[in-house]
């Protein structure tokens, strides 16, 4: 649980530095954690709006309509909660998670010493 906790919060602060440097100026830092918090559920939102409405007439592009607008409606989200623009938003979610990505993948690649055990 804790790993889950600690990787919400680096993905929050990376994105919080990210937007700040598009935008030029210091993002409300609790408006892109709210926003990454809201980010699913809005997708979720989404996604089932969408298939709600289009999966009669149109079955054979309603899946990737409905996943698309499920990633709209997490973007702008995300956006309106931080204060600044989609596009902005987008490129610093990408940034965000590839640095993320390259992280973790570090941390699985370079050896690690090996923990000392606890005594009581």
């Amino acid at each position: 649980m804790i790993d889950i906790v600690l990787w919400l919060a680096a993905f929050s602060l990376l994105l919080w530095l990210f937007m700040s440097l598009l935008a030029g100026r210091p993002v409300n830092p609790v408006g892109v954690f709210l926003g990454v918090l809201l980010a699913p559920i809005a997708f979720l939102i989404g996604v089932a709006a969408v298939l709600f409405l289009v999966a009669s007439l149109l079955i054979f592009i309603a899946v990737p309509l409905a996943l698309l607008a499920g990633f709209v409606l997490a973007l702008f989200v995300l956006s309106a909660l931080a204060g600044v623009g989609m596009l902005k938003a987008l490129i610093a979610l990408i940034l965000a998670a590839l640095l993320l990505a390259l992280l973790g993948v570090a941390l699985w690649r370079f050896p690690r010493p090996p923990s000392a055990p606890l005594r009581f």
